[in-house]
């Protein structure tokens, strides 16, 4: 009988239809049954953390869906919903559930995760590795002894630790992600990788339009696993990041899309954002 846990796959990850998708298959190959939540209604309020009234709301509101669900187990997929969870909404609503991380639960069963794997996927892989989120849960270690079960799959690991627990909290130093960014290709181009595996959803986010520069691809770590199933799903927001012109975003977006979203709202806050490329 497969454990039943809720999937809570955060605000952000909203983008990444593709990673989401990626992250339920694994999980239900390793035994696990999601319940998927996510977006707005289930937000973390960590974006809110200099206004503690608001904050403070989210995290109540959050937590007591959860408790409302009922399962007893909610499996993190957002390293900073995972943090926040623990260290500051669980101090306002007391949670009825536990709290892991999307890479615990796989690496809890990854005996018979492996036996998923049966698709040889033969690629040198270099993992991009955070340093402020590696200890509990222990991603970085997880997510390499993952990988190695991959059949095919060769992976590359250096000494290089990047600052932050993704790449996304070094934004507001825009010269500490320009040295990320430039380690990471660097590296990747010594060790003659054909792919830089991304932790997190926003490290893949920033970092994807690289490949319009650079001789390798950038892949979310679960798309590898996911390749090794058997299952393929298309990173549209890739797609559309290493769009040549605006005409081409739109034409890739398409039309029915940015109309759903509003075009004023495309226009201020997607466009430039999809426009934007790494800087190292």
């Amino acid at each position: 009988m497969s454990e039943r846990v809720v999937f809570w796959y955060g605000c952000n990850a909203v983008r990444h239809g593709d990673i989401i998708h990626h992250a339920m298959d694994l999980l239900r190959a390793a035994g696990i049954e999601p319940e998927p939540v996510g977006g707005p209604s289930y937000c973390c309020g960590t974006q809110k953390d200099d206004n503690l009234d608001t904050a403070e709301g989210m995290a109540k509101r959050t937590v007591g869906r959860f408790n409302a669900l009922g399962g007893e187990r909610v499996v993190a997929w957002c390293p900073s919903c995972h943090r926040h969870m623990n260290s500051f909404m669980g101090r306002y609503t007391e949670a009825n559930f536990s709290t892991s991380h999307f890479v615990q639960a796989l690496h809890e069963n990854r005996a018979r995760l492996a036996a998923a794997f049966v698709h040889p996927v033969p690629r040198r892989v270099l993992l991009h590795r955070h340093l402020g989120f590696h200890e509990v849960p222990e991603v970085n270690r997880y997510v390499a002894d993952l990988l190695r079960l991959v059949p095919g799959l060769t992976l590359v690991e250096t000494d290089y630790l990047a600052p932050g627990h993704m790449c996304a909290a070094l934004a507001p130093v825009p010269a500490a992600l320009r040295e990320v960014t430039r380690r990471m290709c660097e590296d990747a181009r010594a060790a003659g990788v054909d792919d830089v595996a991304t932790l997190f959803h926003q490290c893949q986010r920033l970092h994807c339009a690289l490949e319009t520069s650079e001789p390798f691809r950038v892949v979310n770590w679960v798309a590898l696993l996911g390749a090794a199933m058997g299952r393929e799903y298309p990173d549209e927001y890739k797609s559309w990041k290493t769009a040549g012109s605006e005409a081409e975003v739109r034409e890739r977006v398409g039309a029915e899309r940015i109309a759903r979203m509003g075009e004023h709202i495309f226009e201020a806050a997607v466009l430039p954002e999809l426009k934007r490329r790494p800087e190292k």
